[in-house]
């Protein structure tokens, strides 16, 4: 079955749980919602951002530069990226 937002607005909360395809999620980032991250890339460049977690089917991990922002782009995570947690939301 392909998912479609007229399905999905159909769905009860444990359907909804049940469907959601959380392979768009980052593992190493899975729990750290909330959390404000130093993130230190291959090429050696880096990046400090607050982790947050879109909505929907098949969720992905947000960039979210400041406090006062409502949302921001998925997380940019080439492999061999490390991080440091900075301090908590």
């Amino acid at each position: 079955m392909t998912m479609t937002q007229q399905i999905w607005d159909t769905m009860t909360p444990a359907q909804k749980d049940a469907a959601r395809d959380l392979s768009g999620l980052i593992p190493a980032l899975i729990g750290l919602e909330g959390w404000r991250i130093e993130a230190a890339y291959p090429d050696g460049s880096k990046a400090r951002y607050y982790v947050g977690r879109s909505t929907g089917w098949r969720p992905c991990h947000l960039e979210v530069k400041t406090r006062r922002s409502f949302g921001g782009g998925s997380v940019y995570w080439p492999e061999g990226t490390k991080f440091r947690r900075l301090y908590r939301k």
